[in-house]
């Protein structure tokens, strides 16, 4: 019976659940804080685009680790009043074994799909771009130190580029804003928010905005398919029980096996 409710959907949605909001949670912190680091640096000529892979592994490992040492202790305290003779070890305990395989197939997915962008390619003017149209448009122009990192209603905002003094056209605007680039636009999918990444790889540039709009490749639906599937193991399993049964069943009464005779 223990084993029996490993394939509950009562008791997979909540562990995963919580590994989703730990993951959320780690991803946000160590991503945004590899861009503030990384801007620090102010070094945009050496700037390496940012990159969510490295955050997905670290938060994937740090989520997995903490919902398991949450079930050790859960263990331990419903199997520690008992005779030692009837407890049952931590992976048989309530299909823990099979629990954390599904709990380290969604990390898995999380860290996948985080790191899987969309990418398509732009044309523009630099100021057009709408990853450095609002640093554009809060600093009139972008700062001459060659980096900005701010946040405002429509997300968090971070950039470099190698700046020089270009002046202002005969018409007197920025020649540095409206300079023609070619810039390789990724999306990634986050937790509640979507981030998109402009690199224009001639120039060493990037921007990047966490943006609120969170339809697009946001990870909330893998989890939620994630989700969606558990039923269907347990129903997998039940089926294969029944089958299993049938057939015994099925046996005649007098016949014997070829074991028996």
């Amino acid at each position: 019976m223990e084993t029996k409710l490993s394939s509950r959907f009562w008791r997979v949605a909540p562990w995963g659940a919580l590994t989703f909001l730990l993951f959320s949670i780690s991803f946000w912190h160590f991503f945004g804080a590899s861009i503030a680091v990384q801007v620090g640096k102010k070094e945009a000529i050496f700037s390496v685009p940012p990159n969510p892979f490295l955050p997905s592994i670290v938060s994937g490992v740090l989520a997995l680790l903490f919902v398991m040492l949450g079930m050790a202790a859960l263990w331990w305290l419903q199997s520690g009043r008992k005779p030692v003779p009837l407890r049952y070890p931590f992976a048989s305990h309530k299909g823990n074994a099979e629990l954390s395989v599904r709990l380290l197939l969604l990390v898995f997915l999380l860290a996948i799909c985080s790191s899987l962008p969309t990418t398509s390619r732009l044309n523009t003017c630099r100021a057009c771009l709408w990853t450095a149209n609002q640093a554009h448009e809060k600093f009139k122009c972008f700062p001459p130190e060659g980096f900005y990192h701010f946040s405002d209603g429509s997300g968090v905002h971070a950039g470099m580029y190698a700046i020089g003094s270009k002046g202002l056209n005969k018409f007197g605007f920025d020649k540095f804003a409206l300079e023609d680039v070619q810039a390789n636009r990724t999306r990634f999918g986050w937790p509640f928010r979507t981030i998109t990444l402009d690199v224009v790889p001639r120039e060493s540039e990037w921007h990047l905005v966490f943006e609120t709009f969170w339809f697009a490749n946001n990870l909330f639906f893998s989890f939620l398919g994630w989700l969606c599937i558990q039923p269907v193991f347990g129903a997998r399993k039940w089926l294969f029980r029944f089958n299993k049964s049938a057939g015994k069943s099925g046996q005649p009464a007098g016949t014997v096996s070829d074991t028996d005779s």
